[in-house]
């Protein structure tokens, strides 16, 4: 195998996947591995730190192995966000559990931190909440001794999941991160683009355990694999990643993964809007980024493990066969970890109505799918009603995609064209292209497995009464003892 490959890792909340792309590209390899958080009880979501780190290495490096890694020109690295690391300056060991996005156990310390929620939304684009990492520092902190220890002994570094693997990746020399990832620390001013005094005073953290930030595509130190020395040229955030080229101002993008996040591209106005969060993109050699409104959806795929959970299993190649069978639909609230944009309910739970002796798994799975798809529409809806126009083509990317009733769904609810894009590991590949594009090589859009469109198939006057009837069973559930 000869030719420059541009290899890129996407480390996601259920899977660590490597892949190597050619100019052309094209997905020459790929490997994966499943490492799920453990998440024992609600609310609890977290890895192992030497668990998560030896998952990445072993695929970064089986991959290596097999396209040889002096054909590689470059490895980007792309990461789940609000995810966080705690470790150790000298020895690289973890200090805590590695708390993922998910985890909502830091709730008092999010709601005793002495800052507003509306003073931590100007600064940040963020909100208040344990799910972004200022919370969870704290928490550990308070209940990991060795965190104090080492902060005591200024040993202690603290960042997301890339800047823990370029750490190790690099052999400590890189300790830096990008703004998509810093800012999902709940620690970093977008308007000056520099960690917050404030926050870190009000959250009890040092500045100097938090990583230097970088633009998404610079240098980031190299990997020596094998007596080959390979440069490391990208940190960023995996929504952000699957954005990469393709969300430029006044467009939107729907990624469907464990979450789904929606990200309208507001240009170079910081737009504040309440109940959305107000990101960045990814940036190339200058930290000069668009402003992005962003709204997750905290369940997507994970409401598909749900339900195996309770008990309703089924093959997951099989949902758009079932959902077909279904005569009739549940409804489905998807509130793990409670909603996201633009509710921001953290109290609401999973919650099932329209339930009979006819009900059918069909009925339990095309309910879900349906749901994930409300959710999404409740955004766009609110983003309208903001003044915030919403135009097609929508473009999507994501896991789920290959789900037609869910896409299908979505084009009807919206009333709105989704364009998806044939390469279904669009981090990975956005990831790719921030590479080429720092180095100033050329990689191309892969042919293969062509783009394709879902047109809307309800009328205007069926989505809007199927959005009503949304509603109405959205306020009940809100109405239902906690």
């Amino acid at each position: 195998m000869s030719g420059k490959l541009f290899v890129a890792l996407d480390l996601g909340t259920s899977s660590c996947r490597a892949l190597a792309f050619n100019q052309s590209g094209e997905v020459l390899a790929r490997k994966s591995l499943i490492l799920a958080p453990k998440r024992p009880q609600n609310g609890l979501s977290f890895y192992d730190g030497n668990e998560l780190l030896r998952a990445q290495k072993n695929v970064l490096n089986s991959l290596l192995t097999q396209v040889g890694a002096q054909n590689v020109r470059s490895i980007s690295v792309s990461c789940q966000r609000s995810t966080v690391v705690l470790w150790h300056r000298q020895t690289g060991e973890p200090l805590a559990p590695v708390l993922t996005w998910e985890d909502g156990r830091a709730a008092a310390e999010a709601e005793n931190a002495p800052v507003s929620q509306a003073e931590v939304h100007t600064i940040t684009g963020l909100y208040k909440t344990p799910y972004f990492s200022a919370p969870k520092i704290a928490w550990c902190f308070k209940n990991c001794p060795p965190v104090k220890q080492a902060a005591g002994e200024k040993n202690l570094l603290i960042g997301p999941v890339a800047s823990y693997f370029i750490w190790h990746l690099t052999g400590g020399k890189t300790f830096a991160a990008d703004p998509t990832l810093a800012q999902r620390m709940l620690l970093w001013d977008i308007r000056t683009q520099t960690w917050s005094a404030d926050l870190c005073k009000a959250f009890g953290i040092e500045p100097e355990t938090l990583p230097e930030i970088r633009p998404s595509a610079a240098d980031y130190g190299t990997y020596e694999f094998e007596q080959v020395k390979i440069p490391l040229c990208v940190c960023v955030g995996d929504q952000q990643a699957a954005a990469w080229n393709r969300l430029k101002s006044g467009q939107t993008l729907i990624n469907y993964g464990t979450g789904a996040f929606l990200l309208h591209n507001a240009g170079r106005k910081n737009i504040c809007l309440p109940g959305l969060l107000t990101s960045l993109s990814a940036s190339c050699k200058t930290p000069k980024s668009d402003y992005v409104l962003e709204a997750p959806v905290n369940a997507a795929g994970s409401a598909f493990q749900w339900l195996a959970a309770q008990g309703i299993s089924f093959d997951a190649k099989k949902i758009d066969s079932l959902c077909a069978l279904s005569q009739n639909p549940v409804w489905f609230l998807p509130a793990l970890g409670g909603l996201g944009a633009p509710y921001w309910d953290f109290s609401l739970s999973p919650v099932v109505a329209g339930l009979s002796p006819l009900t059918q798994k069909a009925d339990w799975v095309a309910g879900t799918v349906r749901g994930i798809a409300f959710l999404l529409a409740d955004i766009v809806a609110y983003l309208r009603a903001n003044q915030v126009p919403v135009s097609g083509p929508v473009a999507v990317s994501g896991g789920l995609t290959h789900l037609n009733y869910l896409m299908q769904f979505q084009a009807g609810l919206l009333q709105l064209p989704l364009v998806l894009r044939g390469e279904s590991e669009s981090t990975a590949l956005g990831a790719a292209h921030l590479a080429a594009d720092y180095l100033q090589e050329s990689l191309q859009v892969s042919t293969n497995g062509e783009s394709c469109s879902f047109l809307p198939n309800l009328s205007v006057e069926d989505a809007k009464n199927l959005h009503q009837k949304w509603q109405a069973f959205l306020t009940w559930c809100k109405a239902q003892p906690k």
